[in-house]
């Protein structure tokens, strides 16, 4: 037998004598947070001897002492919907603050289906007997205790229970392994009446201890006011809203670019729904799947409906492991849509489902018979797609399911609007089939359909409009297009990102004078009254750190393809980069801050692309 633990932060597996184990059961559950205590009522509810462990006082997690109330999309549906009807009528009958109820109520639901839970307690070890979770060692008030079990469902968020078992993982974003930015919730209290706000700050390695907590001073310090819109009262909630972390490798993971290229899992147990939002503003430092969608076409506000394969919460390589957490597997760029708190809930009835089936049929959870899983779910209601299309206009009065436009013809009627990207979306799809409809467009004498069949081929990697986007550049085309409800791009930030995707060596000098130019932010594009955006430019000018970021990755994607540039570029990069005034020009926050956070790291990015051209 194995013990898998951490000492010291390394991960130890050493041969060990197969303990006494005091206790047995179904299920353990490490963790009872959002997924957590929802599957610790389901797998209770299926019949399985079930036990929470919980590192806190209280069940909820992020919905609960992080203050999260709402639900962000989502599709409704599942067994979660019956236990969120019960915290209402407590709420309803005791208490005004939701949270309070979400703890409360929940715990005894928890404990009324027959679930055992341990606060305070946590776990240390995982034992494994031929690459198969047979029990764990766990922290407890009363001492460190050996338990065996079942199945184990990693439910802690982070993975950390699966990556103790030694799941292989990942973390952050491929070019400088930063993470979505996390928040803070307040909870006011005026005028008889509790509301909650939200505050996004910046990143943080949960991972890390000392890192961690430093993000907890800063975001509270930061947020200490003694009153907020003649508000009586303020709550600061104990537990900060982290949105991305640790990403278990599982047996299926759902990436951007399959579900782009309409590659979906045949054996789905619920379908996420909603954007691909990163709360942030250094959209350009991403894939380039989700460049293109974002930037390239100014999409990142569309909905989509993604279906979530149950391979997606069974680790690789160690059965009897569940992870039914933001942890499961997604790739960062779905994970924004994927982790949102009824997904969360719904993983749960898909654990405590496999467990159980797992049981009937004495068989490992990668075996359970999909379509006896698949019955169960469409049951609940957990598994359904109420929607005609996986994308969707939404969070407007009147939301519609999109459709791709397939006729090359008719996309110089949506080019020609200030809403272009479904056609330039639509005409990335077409591929070349596009080309011929879109180059005589390049001479048409309305300016909107002109530039926007520039940018259209550009995404096809044709540079018959290059000149057009350059023009773009050297004008600081400032035109805030109108495709989706928030986020969206000036046109011409979307061109300095196509012509680094084109990889134009001749924008290189317009392109440095973005970042060089003393005068820069004289230019009417950051100052224009049409963004729409709550950073001004006081705290962030989010329009000119568009303009930089763009054109910074611009410069390194023409470097990284062009050798004979890299000097120059580089060159400029020094220059730019030379003292802090690159910073004053984006922000006044400081740099713990998301803001400040973002604009520090345009020297870093810049800097380490400079010295990998240098080796």
């Amino acid at each position: 037998m194995i013990l898998s633990e951490l000492r010291e932060g390394k991960l130890l597996q050493t041969e060990t004598a197969a303990p006494a184990f005091q206790l047995q059961y179904d299920v353990v559950i490490a963790g009872l947070g959002t997924a957590g205590g929802m599957a610790a009522i389901f797998s209770a509810e299926n019949g399985l001897k079930t036990l929470g462990i919980e590192s806190f006082n209280c069940v909820g997690g992020t919905i609960t002492i992080s203050g999260v109330d709402g639900h962000y999309f989502g599709i409704a549906g599942g067994r979660y919907t019956a236990v969120d009807d019960d915290v209402l009528a407590f709420q309803d009958a005791h208490t005004k603050m939701q949270m309070e109820a979400r703890i409360l109520a929940q715990e005894e639901i928890i404990l009324h289906s027959g679930a055992t839970i341990w606060y305070d307690s946590l776990i240390l070890g995982v034992y494994l007997e031929n690459n198969t979770v047979v029990g764990v060692k766990a922290l407890t008030p009363g001492g460190i205790v050996s338990v065996a079990c079942s199945v184990l469902m990693d439910c802690t968020a982070e993975g950390t229970v699966a990556h103790l078992a030694g799941c292989a993982s990942g973390y952050g974003r491929e070019l400088d392994g930063f993470v979505q930015p996390y928040s803070m919730v307040t909870s006011v209290f005026l005028n008889g009446h509790y509301y909650t706000t939200n505050c996004d700050f910046g990143r943080v390695d949960q991972r890390n201890d000392k890192a961690l907590s430093e993000a907890l001073i800063f975001s509270r310090a930061e947020d200490m006011v003694e009153a907020r819109n003649n508000a009586s009262s303020l709550l600061q909630l104990p537990l900060i809203g982290i949105r991305e972390g640790r990403r278990i490798e599982t047996e299926e993971t759902v990436f951007l670019k399959d579900f782009f290229a309409d590659r979906y899992t045949d054996k789905p147990v619920l379908y996420a729904y909603a954007d691909l939002d990163k709360h942030g503003w250094d959209i350009a430092f991403d894939s380039e799947e989700l460049c293109d969608w974002t930037i390239g076409a100014n999409l990142g506000a569309i909905n989509v409906v993604v279906p979530i394969p149950v391979g997606a919460i069974i680790p690789k390589t160690i059965d009897g492991l569940l992870v039914p957490c933001r942890a499961f597997g997604v790739d960062r760029d779905i994970a924004s849509c994927a982790r949102m708190v009824p997904n969360m809930k719904k993983l749960a009835e898909v654990a405590a489902d496999l467990a159980l089936l797992a049981k009937e049929n004495s068989c490992p959870l990668r075996c359970v018979p999909y379509d006896a899983l698949k019955a169960r779910l469409e049951e609940s209601g957990c598994l359904r797609n109420p929607f005609d299309s996986y994308y969707r206009v939404d969070g407007v009065d009147n939301p519609t399911d999109l459709y791709f436009i397939e006729d090359a013809k008719e996309l110089e009627k949506t080019l020609a609007t200030d809403k272009p990207g479904w056609a330039i979306w639509s005409a990335k799809r077409l591929g070349d089939g596009a080309k011929d409809a879109l180059i005589p467009l390049l001479k048409s004498e309305d300016e909107n359909t002109r530039k926007h069949a520039a940018l259209a081929l550009a995404m096809l990697g044709d540079s018959s409009g290059v000149e057009i986007l350059r023009q773009m550049l050297t004008q600081r085309d400032g035109k805030m297009l109108a495709d989706c409800r928030k986020l969206n791009q000036q046109r011409g930030c979307m061109a300095i990102y196509l012509l680094g995707k084109l990889g134009d060596q001749e924008s290189v000098n317009a392109l440095l004078e973005v970042l060089t130019d003393p005068n820069e932010l004289d230019k009417p594009a950051y100052h224009t009254k049409e963004l729409g955006t709550r950073y001004v430019v006081l705290d962030f000018n989010n329009a000119y750190f568009q303009f930089a970021s763009n054109a910074m990755m611009a410069l390194i994607r023409i470097g990284d393809r062009h050798p004979g540039c890299r000097e120059r570029i580089s060159a400029g990069f020094r220059q730019a980069f030379a003292d802090g005034s690159y910073y004053t020009k984006i922000t006044t926050k400081p740099s713990m801050s998301s803001e400040g956070g973002m604009a520090e790291n345009l020297k870093a990015v810049a800097f380490a692309a400079s010295q990998r051209w240098a080796q």
